[in-house]
């Protein structure tokens, strides 16, 4: 399994309708946490899931923040994406981080 280095993404809202999406009323740090590569962040640890096609554990790629208030997912959560770089397949889940 690879690790893919840390690169921090920054939503960049273009149109008055998406800046009014992001963020949080009471908190600062949900809609922060988009990133690519690194280690997931869990408030509980997260399982590597294998891939269904080799049964090799699979790389962490990417991690999408809840957006805002509105499009809140579960709690302030974010979604862990997994490819195997073999097979290309991806998996992905919602996990809640640390705040």
């Amino acid at each position: 399994m690879k690790q893919i280095p840390e690169i921090k993404l920054v939503p960049k809202p273009e149109t008055e309708e998406a800046k009014a999406a992001v963020g949080y009323q009471w908190n600062e740090v949900a809609g922060t946490r988009h990133k690519l590569g690194g280690k997931p962040d869990s408030a509980f640890g997260v399982e590597y899931p294998k891939c269904e096609e080799c049964s090799q554990t699979m790389t962490f790629y990417a991690q999408i923040d809840s957006i805002g208030d509105d499009y809140d997912l579960a709690d302030c959560c974010v979604i862990h994406v997994f490819v195997c770089l073999d097979c290309f397949t991806t998996v992905s889940m919602i996990n809640q981080c640390p705040a």
